[in-house]
């Protein structure tokens, strides 16, 4: 009888990935994340901010509520420990349908330590 071989994927790519989104009826606009160390809250916040900056106008003023509770999540999550696993969240605009701001932990940690970047 032969012996099954058994086979081991290894992941070579960066072991921590996600990414902060703002959508809406007509806004995609993205920062995301793939590096091999977890990104701490400066970090995550300093991409946050990087985020909110490539909106204008009225799209940038009408998610500022949102970017401020996506702040205070980032900041939620370093108190709890970090994040350690896949963890989607969602903060929406009020009085509307579909205008948002979105993080995004897709894989590995992310928010767990304090560094002075």
């Amino acid at each position: 009888m032969a012996k099954k071989t058994t086979v081991v994927h290894t992941n070579t790519g960066p072991g921590h990935r996600g990414r902060f989104q703002a959508q809406g009826l007509k806004l995609e606009e993205s920062e995301a994340w793939a590096v091999p160390i977890p990104p701490s809250t400066e970090e995550g916040e300093a991409m946050l901010l990087k985020l909110e900056s490539k909106l204008v106008g009225r799209d940038a003023k009408l998610r500022k509520d949102a970017f401020d509770e996506a702040k205070r999540f980032i900041h939620k999550s370093y108190n709890a420990g970090g994040i350690n696993a896949e963890r989607k969240k969602s903060f929406l605009v009020r009085s509307t349908r579909r205008e948002r701001v979105d993080v995004e932990i897709l894989n590995g940690v992310a928010f767990k330590v304090v560094r002075n970047t």
